[in-house]
């Protein structure tokens, strides 16, 4: 109050400066955290939105505080809105435009170097995510329903009276299952997080046992039928499975494909048939099996038809017949979709066991000094958002709606631009997921 504008403005910058600097080191030190694999599954979908709620959960927390909390309460909920508006809109863009690739004859995006130098127009870019991103999705618009639990009896009392007593008397019961339905939705997040990791790394550990010709195809296709298959072969997988079932056909996609021109000729897809104990009687018979399996007739198979094409044989008499054994090695080519992380070049000439040390010593170094600077620095900003809504005369909620989020989710807009620039399937999924997880945290924790 003792400021003038010009003093305000200045403040407003600086704190805001701080705070879109502390998220920078939240979401550097979270990426760092992409290098360990226990880990890695969960960063996208955990780690991140948890580290970047923490400034709007902060940012809520003490505008509830100190003794003219009626009035900057709605600081705290108007950067709460703003922040899951701001979350699904601008970064959103951001990622699918940085991170689209060209398209192909049937619609699916290009990754890997089948795409490297392209040109094509913006109508003919896209993006494709994992199934994980879609129960993500299906979660946060269940977690949303959790602002009805106060915002309906809070409708509902000021219609009845303006007693700002009254009103709190009453919502005072709703408020408080509010809190424990939230922190309920909030523990399932993370542990549904936490179950989708471990059997990503089941699922990876299975990968690389048939990377290293320790798992044939038929043990392979035995442990995809043991976990669970949804629907008939016969019947279009849903797109979960069907990409569990993708990562565990490419390696034995890449044994038979000779030379590695991304398709099974004739005689490529005639190996595959013996090593699945199928014998074609003649040349004719398999030509037939070849032109039943070739949607886009051209003599070849592409990866997406030899999928359908071993869903097949996920029929338990077909099982039972497949051989135990390969002999063909992997060759060295790998899916497009797969990318390394990245070593910070100072680390990069030191040992593993010194690398992992001071990788995880760094990570939690940003990740602490960027949410302890929001710590401190939050409170302050809501004084000053509070303060220019005051002087405008506008609410202190539409200020903070709009200024806030940039601000606080600084981490996410930053991650998802970051990830999505990788132009991969794996690295949008991480993209768009942390954007729907941090909604989540806005649904959950921060409310």
């Amino acid at each position: 109050e003792k400021c003038n504008d010009v003093q305000l403005t200045f403040l407003t910058v600086v704190y805001g400066v701080i705070l879109y600097q502390s998220s920078n080191l939240i979401a550097g030190g979270s990426e760092l955290l992409l290098l360990f694999p226990s880990v890695a599954g969960i960063v996208g979908s955990v780690v991140l939105p948890i580290l970047g709620a923490v400034p709007d959960g902060v940012m809520v927390l003490f505008s509830g505080l100190g003794p003219d909390a009626q009035n900057q309460v709605s600081v705290g909920v108007g950067a709460l809105a703003g922040s899951t508006v701001m979350l699904l809109t601008f970064p959103w863009f951001l990622a699918l435009i940085s991170g689209s690739v060209p398209l192909g004859p049937n619609g699916e995006p290009k990754y890997g170097q089948s795409a490297a130098g392209e040109e094509v127009s913006f109508f003919e870019k896209g993006v494709q995510y994992q199934a994980s991103l879609q129960k993500t999705a299906w979660i946060m618009l269940g977690t949303a329903c959790l602002f009805l639990v106060i915002q309906c009896p809070a409708t509902i009392e000021e219609t009845e009276t303006s007693s700002t007593a009254v009103q709190a008397k009453s919502e005072n019961a709703m408020a408080l299952v509010g809190l424990f339905l939230c922190i309920a939705a909030f523990g399932g997040y993370l542990a549904l997080c936490f179950k989708d990791a471990n059997e990503d790394k089941h699922l990876e550990a299975v990968i690389e046992g048939i990377k290293e010709r320790q798992i044939s195809i038929g043990a392979a296709l035995r442990y995809y039928k043991s976990t669970g298959v949804h629907g008939s072969p016969h019947e279009k997988m849903e797109k979960a499975d069907r990409d569990i079932f993708g990562k565990i056909v490419w390696p034995f996609f890449a044994m038979y494909d000779a030379d590695g021109n991304r398709s099974l000729d004739a005689t490529e897809f005639n190996n595959l048939l013996r090593e699945l104990g199928e014998k074609p009687d003649d040349p004719e018979d398999l030509q037939k099996r070849l032109r039943e399996f070739d949607a886009d007739k051209d003599g070849k198979l592409d990866f997406n038809e030899v999928v359908d094409f071993l869903g097949l044989f996920l029929e338990e008499n077909r099982l039972k017949r497949l051989r135990d054994s390969s002999a063909k090695v992997i060759p060295a080519y790998s899916d497009d979709d797969e990318e390394e992380e990245e070593v910070p070049e100072d680390l990069a000439d030191l040992s593993p066991e010194e690398q992992h040390r001071r990788l995880m010593f760094r990570s939690c170094w940003m990740m602490g000094a960027g949410t302890a600077m929001v710590l401190l620095f939050s409170d302050p900003m809501v004084d000053i958002l509070s303060e220019w809504g005051t002087r405008l005369g506008i609410s202190p909620f539409y200020i903070s709606f709009v200024l806030a989020p940039f601000a606080s989710n600084a981490s996410e807009l930053l991650s998802a631009y970051t990830y999505a620039k990788k132009k991969s399937q794996k690295s949008m999924t991480t993209s768009l997921s942390t954007l729907v997880g941090a909604a989540c945290m806005n649904n959950t924790f921060c409310l």
